[in-house]
Parts: structure tokens; sequence; C-alpha cells
């Protein structure tokens, strides 16, 4: 949003510098992003007229032109092709200094000879003159320009002013206006705002705007208010200088008297309008024109004002009269009805649409213009008739004409007024500062918010209905806050407890699963937790999802159910920038809609690809990848030391486009979340050329069921005795198998089982794998005899032949 300084001025008196209004507009919370200076620019720069244009006699892409200034002819030497004799340009005039890139010196204009001929000045592109980033051609000024009047007074720039470039959040839309910003200034200088006055000098005419116009809400639900007002007999022309002016020192380009008063009232008010030529609107059966605000139908085509055909879905909304669409409403007029030099009625909307149906029509469109933008952050529904009624009145100003006598105005329910309480100890209690009750009341009072009850505790507030970011008693509080003065509230040590009181147990734990996974080697990560719906549904149903109502972006609308796909993401972030060797981790909450519940729960996920061990001078293989046996590794050395014992595995049907492999991750019945393999299909989507391997485990069952207790015991005070074990077995058979064979066996003093060999080739058939184990045993009191070992040993491998169907290998 831009707005300058003389600009603010009409609406309210301050006697501040330029500096000093950056400064109080950013204790406001207006954030300035710059500030420029008008004046002193563009000079010796003037208006010309190209008198005539003939080939250069020495290159065949220069012409030789002949070019009034004001005080006589130049010949000046050009190489654009994009004018004629007649035209009317910027003439840059001998020791005109032309903007450069920063930090180099300017480019001064001298009298030279181009390929011979003699040049005394310079016709202009709009890059050259700093007014574009990039322009082909030179810049072709309205017939209407003065010759020889200087560039800067062409442009409004002549006298002194500043232009204020200010970012406004999304919850300030009010913002999105010279009105807005005024109201700012008056409420904290306490110098009235001046509202314009929007009578009609002439009056209105004896024939009622209902006579001509009527207007149907289709779907009162996405426009809840629509007002028409018409304006009969204009003339089409270019805007007089402090209309141009005033859109041009914000960088709008002025186009004609009527488009340029719609422009400026919105700035004005924050308002988008529209003006159609009334003509192009068909007629129903009793001549009247009839607006009628619709969604469009499946599959409907419309042609906007940039000449761009679009297909709508019924999702959109359309402003439409008898016949066909006339408007994509919130959005951009349609080329069937925009103002022409020869339009002399014009009708004029104004009207309220909701927020969410503009931001996603702009959005699938990929069509954004100044209206859609305030429009998806929500106006001010009590505005519009003021607002037409405003544009009517300067219209008739610029273009002549008279308004047709009153306004249709379609709006079925007007929404109640929004109450709010406010205790004025609470802003104490917030703000850690004494304000007066009365002071609190005055300051909210100043920017419209009126007490409809008050007592010497509290009052009860009515919020404006420009004021849509107003809804609990902390958004007041904040308010009393700004106009007080952020800097005036003093710094203060945070408040704790004195003595003892319960640590945070919670706290400690997640502090130890981020230790824990962190003395793994793995480093850890932070994700967003607004991701992509493409990229939330290979990971959870599409009816466990938790959408945003309001998304800014498609790649942020829903709440993350699964860590996973931001752990990808950062995969991808490492290996862009050559870090090709990479185990992450991350600890945060996951969201998911259950029986129509948001359900909130922390996780924790692990991510690894690439090599297995860091290169290094020597030591281990380099060329080694990890694999699902390092990501198993790591995930029980993290549960073991975390308090969870006696986890399994069962291997799951991968399902959907994530994995290729996975198994679930069990302690007891429970399950604490799943691991596996990432699909090769989707890690090339990642740019992950690596196997990748993943994890994600409940974390909060996981602190549930954990029991974090240490034991210590002595060295073993007698010798270990190691039988070993070598079987055939179907290749289904799993290691957790085994493990539960030698559970089911009961063997007395054993101690470890420890896999040391899977063989799959030679003399082992086809559909088998040779597994080879180490058991260990041993007593705590005495020395096992053989005898003892052999009878637990036989008990373990008779489990294997009847439960695994093994047969031994000798």
């Amino acid at each position: 949003m831009k707005v300058t300084l003389n600009w603010l001025k009409q609406y309210v008196d301050f006697n501040w510098s330029a500096e000093e209004l950056s400064e109080r507009l950013t204790m406001l919370g207006l954030e300035v992003e710059g500030v420029h200076k008008l004046g002193g620019e563009f000079e010796n720069i003037v208006v010309g007229e190209v008198v005539t244009r003939d080939p250069h006699p020495n290159a065949d892409r220069l012409s030789l032109c002949r070019v009034r200034d004001g005080a006589g002819e130049r010949q000046i030497v050009c190489g654009a092709q994009n004018f004629k004799a007649g035209d009317k340009v910027a003439l840059a005039l001998p020791g005109a200094a032309m903007p450069t890139a920063p930090g180099e010196p300017p480019f001064v204009i001298k009298v030279g000879k181009i390929r011979g001929a003699e040049s005394q000045g310079m016709m202009c592109s709009a890059k050259e003159l700093g007014l574009a980033e990039d322009a082909e051609g030179l810049l072709l000024l309205p017939p209407g320009a003065k010759v020889g009047q200087p560039f800067a007074e062409h442009l409004g720039r002549s006298g002194s002013d500043v232009v204020y470039d200010l970012e406004i959040t999304p919850n300030r839309p009010d913002w999105n206006s010279v009105i807005g910003i005024a109201r700012e200034i008056s409420a904290l200088t306490g110098n009235p705002l001046r509202l314009p006055d929007t009578s009609f000098p002439a009056g209105e005419s004896a024939d009622p705007v209902a006579d001509t116009v009527v207007v149907e809400l289709a779907d009162p639900e996405l426009c809840p208010r629509y007002t028409a007002r018409l304006v009969l007999g204009i003339e089409v022309r270019p805007s007089p200088d402090w209309l141009r002016q005033a859109l041009q020192k914000v960088g709008l380009r002025s186009i004609n008297n009527v488009v340029d008063v719609t422009n400026y009232v919105m700035l004005e008010t924050g308002q988008p309008l529209h003006a159609f030529d009334l003509r192009h609107m068909s007629r129903d059966a009793a001549g009247k024109a009839r607006v009628v605000v619709r969604r469009a139908a499946a599959g409907e085509s419309f042609t906007t004002l940039d000449g761009q055909k679009r297909a709508l879905t019924s999702e959109m909304l359309l402003i439409a009269d008898s016949s066909s669409g006339v408007a994509l409403a919130g959005v951009m007029g349609g080329e069937n009805s925009e103002i022409q030099p020869t339009t002399r009625d014009v009708l004029l909307e104004s009207a309220y649409f909701k927020p969410q149906n503009i931001r996603a029509t702009s959005k699938a469109l990929a069509l954004k213009t100044d209206a859609s933008y305030r429009f998806e952050r929500g106006a001010d529904i009590e505005i519009c008739d003021w607002a037409s009624r405003r544009a009517a009145q300067l219209i008739v100003q610029t273009a002549g004409g008279r308004p047709a006598a009153g306004v249709v105005d379609a709006y079925p329910a007007p929404p109640s007024s929004r109450e709010i309480a406010l205790r004025f100890s609470k802003t104490r209690e917030v703000l850690g500062v004494d304000i007066p009750p009365a002071a609190q009341s005055a300051f909210l009072d100043a920017l419209g918010i009126q007490a409809v009850q008050s007592t010497a505790t509290g009052a009860t507030f009515r919020a404006p209905s420009f004021r849509v970011d107003l809804k609990r008693e902390h958004d007041l509080i904040e308010e009393v806050g700004r106009l007080f003065g952020i800097d005036k509230i003093p710094s203060a040590s945070p408040r704790g407890e004195v003595g003892s009181h319960p640590y945070d147990a919670v706290h400690d734990s997640l502090a130890e699963a981020r230790e824990l996974a962190v003395g793994l080697g793995l480093v850890e990560a932070q994700g967003q937790t607004l991701i992509s719906e493409k990229a939330a549904v290979r990971v959870a149903s599409a009816d466990r999802l938790v959408p945003l109502a309001y998304p800014l972006s498609a790649d942020m609308n829903v709440l993350r159910p699964s860590l996973l796909p931001g752990l990808l993401d950062s995969l991808r972030h490492n290996l862009s920038r050559q870090n090709q060797d990479v185990a992450l981790f991350e600890v945060g909450r996951v969201f998911s809609l259950v029986q129509g519940q948001v359900r909130e729960e922390r996780n924790i996920a692990f991510a690894m690809t690439g090599a297995r061990f860091p290169a290094f001078w020597s030591g281990e293989d380099r060329e080694a990848r990890c694999d699902i046996h390092d990501l198993k590794g790591a995930l029980e050395d993290w549960l073991e030391r975390f308090g969870l014992k006696g986890v399994g595995y069962l291997r799951q049907e991968a399902g959907g486009e994530f994995y290729i492999e996975r198994a679930a991750v069990l302690l007891g019945k429970q399950t604490l979340g799943a691991m596996g393999q990432l699909s090769p299909i989707l890690a090339k989507q990642y740019d992950l050329r690596d196997a990748v391997y993943v994890a994600e485990l409940n974390l909060d069952l996981c602190l549930a069921r954990r029991n974090p207790t240490r034991s210590f015991k002595p060295l073993a005070a007698f010798p270990s005795v190691r039988r070993d074990v070598a079987m055939l077995v179907e290749e289904s058979i799993t290691h957790d198998a085994v493990l539960a064979a030698v559970r089911e066996a009961k063997p007395s003093n054993l101690e470890n089982v420890r896999l040391f060999d899977v063989f799959r080739g030679k003399n082992v058939p086809d559909g088998q794998k040779s597994l080879a184990y180490a058991l260990t045993y041993r007593a705590a009191d005495r020395t096992l005899t053989d005898a003892e070992v052999n009878a637990a040993h036989e008990s373990v491998v008779a489990q294997f032949q009847s439960r695994l169907r093994a047969t031994l290998r000798v």
C-alpha cells in the first residue's frame, strides 16, 4: 500500500516531518518499508513532440528526428522503432543526469555525434527514466501532454511530497485505504478526521435508479450486499491533473477519468468499485438492466478486461446481466462491458464479496488485482453505499453528467454489530502499566470503537464494521496499548515463582528425546506446520486432513498430519546444497480429524539417506550406503535409551504411494508408529537419488509407556558359554519370529541372542535362507556345566524346528 504525505493531510491535520510520520506509523503497527521523496527529479527532462522522423544516412537501424522541446526544435538520433511523427515523448536535454545502477555515477546527456550525425539530446524509455525495470522502445506520453512542460510536472511530481510504501498485515484491511491510515493519525493526534463531502452540487435527476436497474442476488452467501448507482450523460476523457498525479504518485497508471475515479476511491476508502458501460448491459422483459450476482456454470467461459478467455467453475462468482457474464466478481471486469471513449451512461458497482471465495477464485485463475487483494482480506460491508456515492460525485466532477436519483441497494441480511466487553483491570494485567479507565475509553473512541455500556470496572464496546480484526477483549487491550504508546510501556523481567514448584516433566522428556537422537548422530530439522494438501494425502487419507479456512497459499493449506513431508523437504534442501549423506530427525505436533474433531499429537520422525559412514581419510567402506537396518538400529537404540524395551515389528502392506516396504513398530499390542523405505518414484520427485528410509513414532504414546528408570549391575563374575546354531528357514521368517521362538522355549540362563549371518545362494534351496545365531549362556552365581548349557540350548533348537520348521545345518 502506497500513500503520500499530502494525500493524508487532506483528511487530518498534523505537523510532523516526513521522518517523524514514518516513525509514528511504525509505532502504531504500520511497517514502513520505504520512503521516497518527490521533487528535484528529472532535471532537464521535458515533454517533447516528434516533428519528423527520417532514416539516418549512415545507419540502417537509427533514425534522424526533429523534436520540439517548447523553446525550439532539436535534432535527435534515436534507435527505437515504436514511435512516429506527432508522438509525445520524454526528451532529455543536454546536462540531464540519467539514473543508473546503485553505486554508479549518473549518465550525463551531452551534445555529440552518432555515426556522423549530431544528436542534441535523447528521447527516453521508461527504463532509462527509472520508471520501469524493463522496457521496449520509447515511453510514449498521452496526446494531451504539453510540449516543453517539465517531465516531473507532467508526472505530478513537481511539488514536494513524500511517498510511503507500507506493509499491511492481513488482519488490518482498513489500513488498505488513505482514510484508514488518516484515522490512525487522527486518533493519535486528537485532531478530527475530515471525510469528504459526497453531496451532488447540482442534485440528482428526477428519475430513480430503480426505474432502470434491478439487482438480483442469486447467492447472498457469497455476495451479502450489492449496490448499483447510475451516472448519465458523462464524457470519457483524460483525467484532470490532480487526479492523474494522485494515482501516478502511488504507482497507478492513468486510464481515463471514469476508471481513474474508481481507482482513486478504492485507494481512498479501501472499497473496490467497478464501472460498467450501461449500453452493453442487456435488458429484461421490463426494459431494465438486470444485474444478476450468481455462481458461474461449470465450464462457463468469460473474457476479462486483460483479453484473456478464462474457464470458470461453479465455485466462482460472476456478475451477469440477463444474457451473459459482465464481470468476475471481486477480481476483474469483463471485456464486453468496459468503459470506452464513447461511453455516455455508467452503472457503478460497489459490493461486498465473501473473502474466501474471492481468494479461491483469484488463486485458481492466477489472477491477482488490487480489487481481489482488498476483497480477500475483508472489506467494510457498511461502506458500500458511501463509497459508491463518493465515486459518483467525482465522476460528475471530472466527466460531467448527472446521477440518477437514489441507489439500488440489495442488502437482505445486514449483520449484527459485534460487542466486546473490556475489564479495565485486565488492561493493567496484560500491559503491565496503569492506564485510567477514562483514558482507555477515550483511546478506543478515537479509533471509532464506541462504548455502548460502561461501569466503573469495565465497559462494552461496539466494533466498527471496518475493524474486522476486533473479536475479543485482548484485541481491545492491544488498541489501548497502541495509542498509549508501545514505547511507553516499561520493560520488565519475566515473572517466576520463588521456592519449590513442580518442574515441567514433559518439557524435560522432550529435551531428552532430542538429546538421544542427536547422540545417535542425527541432526534436528524443523519443518512447517502448514503443508500442501498434495503432500499431506501421501501420508494420510483426505478425510483425516485438517484444512485451513483461509489459506494464504496452496502450498500451505492444511495442517500437517505427519512430520515426514517436512523431513523430505529438508532432505531435498540438503541434497540441493551438496550435502548428500543426511540423517535427520524432527519432534513436532501433527493434526488429524477424528470423528469431526481435530486431534493434536506429538510425534518424532527419522529420515536418512546416502552413505552409511562419513567420508574420512581411513576406516570404513566409503561406498557403503545406509539401508533399512541402519534405520532400525538407530530406532531401537533410541527406544531403548528412552526407556522403551521389548519393541517388535510387524511387516505390513506398503499401500499408497509413500512406502515401497513398511513395518509397524509395536510395543506389546500397541502400535507406536511405522518405519520403511520411501517409494523410489516419490524419492525422485523430491530429487533424492539414494534410497531413503523413514520412521515416525507417536511421541505422546512413547512418553506414556516409557520407563526411564535406569539400573546398574556389576560385571559378571562367572564366565559365559556360547553356542551357535545355523539353520535353513523359509524366506518369510523374520528375526522377530526367531526371537519369539526363543522366548517360547524359556531357556535357563540365556543371556543374549545375536544374529551374525544371513546367507542365500549355493546349497540353499530357493525360497529359503540360512540364518546363523550366537546364543550366550551365563549364570550369576556359578560356572555353568556343559550339561546345563546343552539342555537349555537343545530346548531352543527344538523350538526352532517345531515353530519355525527350521532345518539345522551342520
